[in-house]
């Protein structure tokens, strides 16, 4: 099998790999899909002596790291957890004198970030850099930190098939730069664009009867999620044409058999239907031929709403490329690309760095663990601090770090188990009071799919009106343990059991974490209510209206409950995921697993951030101005009390706010009002020195509230006079200067009643006039005391523009000509001189 890696490219440039290695501290490395970059290159590094101590080969998926350790036993005939090996969450073989060790990123960060860091690591391999997962960009941060401060004996080789080889030598101090040009095998590239009314999954399969005719060998399909994917097998399954052919899924939360499955030979003719977890890394023995739909569920985060929204992306051109080269791995092979070679050209060459789009929380808690602050560290690409801000207060509000930023000791409890920050939160408060195993278990449910039909809810609550979907998610698969998890059983109540064996498998895991062993107990509803309180505490929200079922939470998001909801009319509720969702048409934010809270809880949990604010405003229901009170923290309201018992001042300053808000107009805020106004902004803004001022937002709001002084209700306030109030708001130098200087209207000494003049815009004053009204005008029309040469829109007879001017006397001299010569013909009984 040695025999096999020797027909690799990367084995036969290794002596350029060689002479780049003897040059340079670091490199990297881009060489083309299928050149043995995962496999070869960490094999030839140790078993050609470059390398004597320990090598980790970073990898952005589990699925990768565990069939890489076994395809690289299988080739040099090592043994997995012993010459090589994999470490990934939760699940590692290796032992003490592993030397090659394929581990996830997220694994290898925690390395880096204990005081041990990578303990006899000699190389550390950054593969698959193109996919730009916050993890390996902080590997690569701190690897180089780790170099550079301890001095030690520490290579960096980073590599890909698609890397953008100037910016990373830039970033990597003494690194060299590599491209393998070798390519294992041809790969056809073909576009073929369908139709958008068609589902993709229906698109798809009708393509594929044409493959099996024209190619030999398996084929792979990418889409962009799990239930694309269930999709996209039942269909194919349906078919006729199907029989005999092995159709396989592929995604990150199938269970491991199941992944290996879709991974192993078959005697049959195969179909993997895979997520872009088989974009990189993996050689899928018998793979000919890839049907890319272009798409892939990418993670955002939106810091203002604070809220992880998953969608459905185009991939860019180099994710196209990892994919079209899964065809060319052990023979030639056929790519089908379903969009259309000019979409192709428009889309980027790389995908947004992870770390740019994702909650940071979980990293900045692991960085200030280890004495780090992510704002104060050198990145390959910088985030915004924005996205950092918002970390710190989530951690703020769990209580992981304090007022100066610096980690509690509860963060530090948080920071050593490796999951994200609230469900460390969750897990330690779970503890203390006693309720580990039930938060394990709604943790585990909440971390895929669900394992019940929602529509199968109710029937596991005993009574009516049930207060909570987790209550009778528990109940529900408390049913299916007292059942073994029996497939059978379980199918009949509307329950997934094999889903419910992973659950149970997480939450052990969970326990674990903690200390804690697994048992499958709870009680009343309110003990367990409570516990999510103490548990969940930045996730409850209050109702703000009960026909459309909206809710608020302390961050001010407007939440809906799910139509699936168990949950009846509740004041108060804790919602276990908000997800963002298509509802009609329009995108909303919807609460999943909600449960309903008890006033008297909230009271009892949160007394020490229960404050009072009083606010008088407008109510423009009852158009009255009332004074608010609410009991509650930032946007969460506890209660509501309303008066309208209100002083004289504050009655004029909320209809002050009011009118300066747009919520109400005033009758004879008018035209001329309005013109008097722009006037004095032309001034401020053309003149300076003139000391003229512009009328802004506090100085409005202040003339509204003198307005409203002498009135007490809306009837009144709507009809008062505005304009000369308004002038008198200013001292009469200043409204002399402004009739002097830049006057309403303009005597053109030529018989006419005198022009308006149109100061809308600030960067210039225009006059409208005929043309034949101008004749006898010697000199060009001017404002502020012949400083600004009024813009002259001239009129045709029709008063339609023709010509625009800062110079009449240029007007005259070069235009009038053709303009007389245009209009004569049209206007003849009009004068032309």
């Amino acid at each position: 099998m040695v025999e096999l890696i020797k027909t690799l490219p990367v084995y036969k440039e290794f002596e350029c790999i060689k002479n780049s290695w003897s040059k340079h501290r670091h490199l990297v490395l881009k060489s083309p899909t299928g050149s043995g970059k995962s496999i070869a290159l960490p094999y030839l590094l140790k078993t050609s002596g470059l390398v004597k101590g320990k090598i980790f080969v970073i990898q952005p998926r589990r699925i990768a790291a565990r069939v890489l350790a076994a395809q690289v036993a299988r080739l040099a005939k090592w043994r997995v957890g012993k010459e090589v090996g994999y470490e990934v969450r939760f699940d590692k073989q290796i032992d003490k004198n592993t030397q090659v060790i394929y581990a996830t990123d997220g694994i290898v960060l925690n390395k880096l970030l204990s005081p041990d860091g990578l303990d006899g690591a000699e190389v550390l391999i950054l593969d698959e850099f193109h996919e730009r997962s916050a993890q390996i960009d902080l590997c690569l941060t701190l690897a180089l930190r780790l170099c550079a401060s301890t001095g030690k004996n520490l290579r960096i080789i980073v590599t890909s098939a698609t890397l953008n080889l100037d910016h990373l030598t830039h970033f990597i101090p003494d690194s060299g730069s590599l491209e393998l040009t070798g390519k294992s095998f041809p790969v056809q590239i073909e576009h073929k664009v369908i139709p958008h009314q068609t589902p993709v999954w229906k698109s798809v399969s009708n393509l594929i009867p044409r493959l099996l005719d024209k190619f030999d060998g398996d084929i792979l399909i990418f889409m962009d999620g799990a239930y694309e994917i269930s999709k996209t097998m039942h269909t194919i399954l349906a078919s006729s044409w199907s029989s005999g052919i092995d159709v396989k899924p592929l995604y990150g939360e199938l269970p491991i058999e199941k992944q290996d499955a879709a991974l192993h030979p078959s005697k049959n003719r195969k179909i993997i239907v895979s997520t872009n977890i088989a974009e990189t890394s993996l050689t899928i023995e018998g793979i000919c031929v890839v049907v890319d739909t272009g798409k892939a569920k990418k993670m955002r985060y939106d810091s203002k709403r604070g809220i992880n929204v998953l969608l459905s992306e185009p991939i860019s051109k180099s994710s196209a490329e990892q994919r079209s080269g899964r065809a060319g791995r052990l023979r030639p092979g056929y790519c089908v690309r379903l969009w259309s070679q000019s979409d192709h050209e428009n889309r980027p060459d790389f995908d947004l760095p992870e770390i740019t789009r994702i909650d940071l929380s979980e990293i900045y808690l692991n960085l200030v663990s280890a004495g780090l602050k992510l704002e104060e560290i050198r990145l390959l690409d910088p985030i915004a601090m924005e996205a950092v801000e918002d970390a710190r207060k989530k951690l703020h509000f769990l209580g992981a770090i304090d007022d100066q930023m610096e980690l509690t000791s509860h963060g530090e409890k948080m920071s050593r188990l490796p999951i994200h920050p609230s469900w460390a939160h969750a897990l330690l408060i779970a503890k203390n009071n006693g309720s580990v195993s039930v938060i394990a278990l709604l943790l585990a449910i909440f971390e895929g799919r669900s394992f019940v039909q929602s529509d199968s809810l109710l029937e596991f609550y005993p009574m009516q009106n049930p207060r909570s979907d987790i209550y009778c998610l528990l109940l529900a698969f408390e049913e299916a343990a007292r059942r073994n998890f029996s497939v059978d059983e379980c199918r009949t109540m509307g329950i997934n059991a094999i889903r419910c064996r992973e659950i149970a498998k997480l939450a052990q895991v969970l326990c674990n974490l903690v200390g804690n062993s697994f048992h499958l107990e709870f009680g009343e509803y309110a003990p367990l209510a409570k516990s999510l309180l103490q548990c969940f505490p930045n996730q409850i929200a209050y109702m703000v209206s009960q026909g459309q079922k909206m809710y608020q939470d302390a961050q001010g998001r407007r939440l809906h409950l799910s139509n699936r909801s168990v949950v009846g009319s509740e004041k108060f509720v804790l919602a276990s995921q908000v997800l963002e969702k298509k509802v009609k048409g329009r995108m909303v934010l919807e609460m999943e697993g909600v449960s309903g809270l008890d006033e008297s809880w909230i009271r009892e949990f949160f007394s020490n951030k229960i404050i009072f604010k009083e606010k008088v405003l407008l109510d423009l229901n009852i158009r009255k101005v009332i004074k608010r009170t609410t009991e509650g923290w930032d946007d969460f309201v506890l209660s509501i009390s309303e008066t309208e018992e209100v002083s004289k001042k504050e009655r004029s300053s909320a209809y002050a706010e009011a009118l300066l808000r747009g919520d109400l107009k005033l009758k004879n805020w008018n035209s001329k009002v309005e013109k008097f106004l722009d006037r004095k902004s032309f001034l401020a803004f053309k003149f300076p020195e003139y000391e003229v001022s512009e009328m802004d937002e506090d100085t409005k709001l202040l003339f509204y509230e003198q307005l409203c002084e002498s009135t007490s209700t809306w009837k009144e306030i709507k009809n008062l006079e505005v304009y000369l109030p308004l002038r008198e708001c200013f001292s009469l130098e200043e409204r002399n200067l402004l009739e002097e200087a830049v006057p309403d209207t303009i005597d053109l000494k030529n018989g006419k009643r005198p022009y308006p003049l149109d100061y809308s815009s600030r960067k210039e004053v225009v006059l409208r006039v005929i043309l034949q009204d101008l004749y006898d005008i010697s000199g060009h029309p001017s404002i502020v005391f012949g400083k600004y040469p009024l813009v002259l829109e001239i009129l045709a007879p029709s008063r339609r523009p023709v010509q625009r001017t800062s110079n009449l006397l240029n007007f005259w001299k070069n235009t009038y000509p053709q303009v007389r010569k245009d209009l004569a013909g049209r206007y003849p009984k009009h004068e032309w001189r």
